[in-house]
């Protein structure tokens, strides 16, 4: 097993997991975008570094259960670059250090592996799938209700509101005192929006990080299988003229 720590370098070096390897640089500025993919031979490069093969089991550590989307956005990165057995941490190293387990400081390093990421694109959603998917798709805003509502926005997003159609569910909801909530509980935010596994779902935020970790709840720990995460998200498709985001209404 491979743990990788996401959190910033100076938090690694002054406590880890014992064995834990950092890893930096899993989305980048690209494109005019924010939290994107690397390029294939980049993330290739970092992930072997790591010591990580397609057949490794991988677990992501971030600082806390607030950090549950960036665990996520790390782990879906994985997944979709080829490496098939990854989980989150869940409480990240918080929970770790609460339940008194061992922690080692400084750096720690892994015998370098041979990795070349391929992509399964049955994980991402690119602007054309979104626009495509407008009226066939089930789109699902991660944003936070204020964000959805059209009452705030990130200065990189072009539009006040949300995408026509799309149904609300915050990211922050999928935690609580900094633990995933049960899966029935997260079962029933689902089931109360009439969202179905078997229709086409396409999950979007503002940059790409908090849509993963719906990702990852629906379809790690429930199961369904016809889910993208839009990398793009509301920093692109809120500059396409042809989609007009909607203020102050639910879905």
């Amino acid at each position: 097993m491979i743990v990788v720590d996401m959190r910033k370098l100076d938090d690694y070096r002054a406590g880890h997991i014992p064995g834990a390897v950092s890893l930096q640089g899993l989305y980048v500025a690209k494109d005019n975008l924010s939290n994107e993919v690397p390029a294939a031979d980049e993330l290739s490069e970092l992930i072997a570094e790591a010591g990580i093969s397609a057949d490794s089991k991988v677990v992501v550590v971030e600082t806390d259960g607030s950090r549950f989307a960036w665990a996520t956005r790390a782990a879906w990165t994985l997944v979709y670059a080829g490496v098939v057995d990854v989980a989150v941490l869940d409480g990240g190293y918080a929970a770790w250090t609460k339940a008194g387990k061992p922690t080692a400081t400084g750096m720690e390093f892994r015998d370098e592996s041979k990795f070349e990421a391929k992509f399964n694109p049955a994980y991402i959603a690119t602007k054309a799938e979104v626009l495509a998917g407008l009226k066939k798709a089930q789109i699902l805003d991660a944003r936070a209700y204020d964000t959805y509502f059209g009452l705030s926005k990130q200065a990189f997003v072009d539009q006040f509101g949300h995408i026509p159609g799309a149904y609300s569910l915050p990211s922050a909801w999928i935690t609580k005192d900094g633990m995933v909530r049960p899966k029935a509980e997260l079962e029933e935010m689902v089931a109360a929006l009439k969202l179905s596994a078997k229709k086409p779902m396409i999950i979007h935020c503002d940059s790409g990080v908090l849509c993963t970790a719906w990702w990852w709840i629906l379809t790690q720990q429930m199961g369904w299988t016809n889910v993208k995460s839009y990398d793009g998200s509301a920093q692109e498709i809120s500059k396409e003229p042809a989609v007009k985001f909607v203020k102050y209404v639910w879905k």
